[in-house]
């Protein structure tokens, strides 16, 4: 359970986008080595080219996306309880004697 709906830290925050763009990096190194290490016909290297080619630009649309924007299903705050209130009756006089 989360005491705060405040989202991550900027650290926190920049450090998943880095994750992100390294791994869409990451795949289109492997999509580019596949298209030229691979004895496949000529269409499957072109669809690893065109991944290879499309992956960088995502890669930069996620990572520079800002923070993954999230809904808190649940309030951090419990329920309050409202304080037991006493009623008095104006008409009554208590003396201190």
């Amino acid at each position: 359970m989360l005491v705060t709906s405040a989202g991550q830290s900027g650290t926190e925050e920049r450090q998943a986008r880095l994750r992100r763009y390294l791994l869409t990096q990451s795949l289109r190194l492997v999509c580019l080595v596949l298209a030229v290490a691979l004895p496949v016909p000529v269409w499957g290297k072109l669809l690893l080219v065109v991944g290879a080619l499309v992956l960088p630009w995502m890669g930069v649309v996620a990572a520079n996306g800002g923070p993954k924007r999230e809904r808190i299903g649940e309030n951090a705050m419990v329920e309050r309880v409202e304080p037991v209130r006493l009623q008095l009756d104006p008409a009554r006089t208590v003396d201190m004697d």
